[in-house]
C-alpha cells in the first residue's frame, strides 16, 4: 500500500476463513468479506481488502496450520506450475468494487534442509506456505502474469481504481 497510499490504516478482519465452491471465487468472498466486516466498523473509510488463494489442480492451499503442513504444502508445489489468485475488494459509502486476479507460478526443486527451514521460520501466515516478498523467492522459477497477485495485492488494479475515483493526486 506504500506504494499508492501515504497515509492508510491496517486493520486486521475478524473473519473466518474457509473455501468456497472454487478457487476463485473462494479469493472474492473473503476479501470482499475482509473488506465489508471493517467498513462496518469505520463507515466512513474507504476500505480495501484482499485475499490470495493458491490453486494446485483445483485444490485451496491455504495458510498452514503447522510446520508439518507448510512443509507438506511447499514438496507439493515443488518442480510444478499452479494459479495464485487474489481478489481485491474496495468498499465506500459509495460503492462496492470486487476484482480478481490470477498469475500462473513455478516452483524450481528446493533442497530439503531450506524446505524445513522456511517451513518453520516464514510459512504459518501465507497461503500456499510461501511468500515472494521474502526469502521464498528462491522455490520460484517463473511468474506468468503480474507478480504483485502472488505476492498479494494486485498494485495496478488497485493503483487504477483510485485513481479513477479521484483519491489519488497523480
Amino acid at each position: 500500500m506504500k506504494m499508492i497510499l501515504d497515509e492508510f490504516e491496517v486493520v486486521a478482519p475478524d473473519v473466518e476463513e474457509f473455501a468456497f465452491s472454487t478457487p476463485q471465487e473462494t479469493a472474492e468472498k473473503l476479501a470482499l468479506m475482509k473488506a465489508i466486516k471493517i467498513f462496518e466498523r469505520n463507515s466512513d473509510a474507504v476500505v480495501i481488502a484482499a485475499d490470495t488463494v493458491v490453486d494446485l489442480d483445483g485444490e485451496i492451499l491455504g495458510k498452514p496450520s503447522d510446520e508439518f503442513e507448510a512443509r507438506q504444502q511447499l514438496l507439493k508445489l515443488m518442480r510444478r506450475w499452479h494459479s495464485v489468485h487474489t481478489a481485491v475488494a474496495i468498499v465506500s459509502e459509495s460503492e462496492t468494487w470486487l476484482k480478481l486476479k490470477t498469475a500462473k507460478v513455478k516452483f524450481r526443486e528446493i533442497p530439503m534442509d531450506f524446505v524445513s527451514f522456511y517451513a518453520s521460520k516464514h510459512s504459518l501466515d501465507k497461503a500456499g506456505s510461501y511468500g515472494i516478498q521474502d526469502i521464498g523467492a528462491v522455490f520460484v522459477e517463473s511468474i506468468f502474469g503480474d507478480p504483485y497477485v502472488v505476492v498479494g495485492l494486485p498494485i495496478y488494479e488497485v493503483w487504477s481504481y483510485l485513481r479513477s475515483k479521484g483519491v489519488l493526486a497523480c
